[in-house]
């Protein structure tokens, strides 16, 4: 989920507020040279970390203060110091992203590594019939961050969350074949080549969004190189468990619109074999007020893979 969603809207679920004495907010306050008396408000977590708005009556704007998740609860607490890497890589490229403020890699000072930044305008999309109104929209907002950083070389080189050769048929699914064919396909074909610079975990919930156009990309810790349209099958994908396969379909039609490419479907197959061996939208579709069960998500997923595979009919699979 995004790394700074707005506040909730008034009548909806009131933030927390950390404790006064919390040293994460401690240097939060004093690396923006804020009096003690500053407000901070706990927002919605992303899957990266944990996130505060912090704002003052006096200061000229407000800043966002993401600590990652401790290991022992199953985070990774290096995710922290990439993001503060691309942050800062990305300030040239005039793109609606944060600004990168301070970061405190391991914690020293802050408790908890913690990363310091800008808040971007904007507001979470709430419903599925915002966010398929809103689908061209994400498609510019994510092709304009590749094509002007396309030549850009920071981050973690792409390639998929887990080796292919540990794909397994989930346990959940009764399309056996469906799954056993997309697996020989990314165990036979060559890794799709890193040729741009990529999100590479594009989600609604990574977006905020005002007056119909996109105001922030947020989230970006596991960027880098890798392959040009996979940003594209990642958003496809999100879209599609969440919403529908013509969401997907709509998005993609747009995607390779302002790419001027078209899109390789080999790429679809690869990001819906990620989610092995299950998926968990859960948090993301709470984050976008949208009511998904897990057997609902499961089924879209399978949809999106056998749409990737229909498209791949040109391929050879020997």
């Amino acid at each position: 989920m995004s790394s700074m969603p707005q506040p909730p809207a008034s009548g909806s679920r009131a933030m927390t507020r950390p404790k006064p004495e919390d040293p994460a907010l401690t240097w939060a306050r004093e690396t923006l040279g804020l009096a003690p008396g500053a407000q901070a408000e706990s927002l919605p977590g992303g899957h990266g970390g944990q996130a505060w708005l912090i704002h003052a009556p006096d200061a000229p704007g407000e800043a966002v203060l993401k600590l990652a998740i401790p290991a022992r609860d199953g985070g990774d607490e290096r995710l922290i110091a990439r993001e503060a890497i691309i942050l800062k890589a990305l300030a040239p490229y005039d793109l609606p992203v944060p600004e990168f403020i301070a970061v405190d890699p391991l914690g020293q000072l802050a408790g908890t590594p913690a990363l310091l930044m800008s808040r971007r305008p904007g507001r979470l999309l709430a419903g599925t019939d915002a966010i398929r109104d809103a689908v061209p929209a994400m498609a510019s907002a994510l092709a304009e961050c590749q094509l002007r950083t396309h030549n850009l070389v920071a981050g973690r080189r792409w390639c998929p969350w887990q080796p292919a050769e540990g794909y397994r048929v989930p346990s959940w699914s009764t399309r056996e074949a469906l799954w056993n064919r997309a697996i020989r396909v990314v165990q036979r074909f060559q890794p799709p080549r890193c040729d741009a610079f990529i999100h590479r975990d594009p989600h609604p919930a990574n977006l905020l969004f005002e007056e119909g156009a996109v105001t922030a990309v947020l989230d970006w810790p596991h960027a880098g190189r890798g392959p040009s349209g996979f940003d594209g099958a990642r958003m496809a994908l999100n879209l599609c468990c969440l919403v529908g396969l013509d969401a997907a379909a709509t998005f993609r039609a747009a995607f390779e619109e302002r790419l001027a490419r078209r899109h390789d479907p080999l790429l679809d197959v690869y990001a819906a074999c990620e989610f092995l061996p299950d998926l968990n939208l859960d948090r993301t579709a709470t984050a976008l007020s949208i009511e998904l069960s897990r057997n609902q998500a499961r089924g879209r997923l399978e949809n999106f893979l056998a749409d990737a595979m229909r498209r791949m009919t040109s391929r050879r699979l020997s």
